[in-house]
């Protein structure tokens, strides 16, 4: 399998820097870049295709924290791999927050990024080794409480589980792919432990 990359930053000279680290790796194929959060979803708008967006989290136009929380409402099996400079603990708490699967710095080395895609590929979290203590700290309390919590589009699509919606008729009536509505659907699987619509419609019934 190749991984396809897009790189999102509004300066080219770090862009070229990343093309260049992942260029000799076979199994990596950077398929765009882009200078903002908009322009990466007028990209994924046109049926463009990655499956990580490595992205730096302040950019002008759109951030790249209002950019994954876009990703992950309309393009949840996209991974998205934070990068930040060292000062930016609360930047990257926030990103994490609303999604991002892993941090790396801005002076990452070509073994840490390819370690970050290919571990974001399995389903795994990345950071950088220089991570801060805070996030660290966050990321432990996120875990333990995450393991139940629904995102908003997630509960939305377990209520229309409720009423008896296929996957296609989510799909049209959200107006999203019907891949997109089953990748949620595994996410919700997944999160909850539970393994049938059955129990998941009995869980929405007593929880939502």
């Amino acid at each position: 399998m190749t991984v396809k990359i897009i790189i999102v930053d509004d300066h080219q000279l770090f862009i070229d820097g990343i093309k260049s680290i992942l260029a000799k790796e076979i199994d990596i194929e950077v398929i765009a870049e882009a200078n903002n959060g908009l322009e990466v979803l007028q990209l994924l708008a046109n049926e463009m295709q990655p499956n990580i967006i490595i992205t730096d989290i302040r950019m002008p136009i759109m951030d790249g924290i209002s950019l994954t929380r876009n990703l992950v409402k309309d393009y949840p099996n996209i991974k998205i791999l934070a990068l930040s400079m060292y000062d930016q603990t609360s930047d990257v708490i926030e990103m994490l927050d609303v999604g991002a699967k892993g941090y790396v710095t801005k002076n990452v080395e070509k073994k840490e990024l390819v370690s970050a895609i290919h571990t974001l590929i399995k389903g795994d979290y990345f950071f950088s080794k220089n991570l801060s203590q805070d996030i660290k700290e966050w990321f432990n309390k996120e875990q333990i409480n995450n393991s139940t919590t629904l995102t908003k589009r997630e509960k939305e699509i377990l209520n229309l589980l409720v009423n008896g919606r296929t996957s296609l008729q989510m799909a049209k009536q959200l107006k999203l792919s019907k891949y997109t509505i089953d990748t949620h659907r595994k996410n919700i699987h997944k999160k909850l432990g539970i393994k049938t619509n059955a129990g998941l419609v009995k869980f929405a019934l007593q929880n939502l």
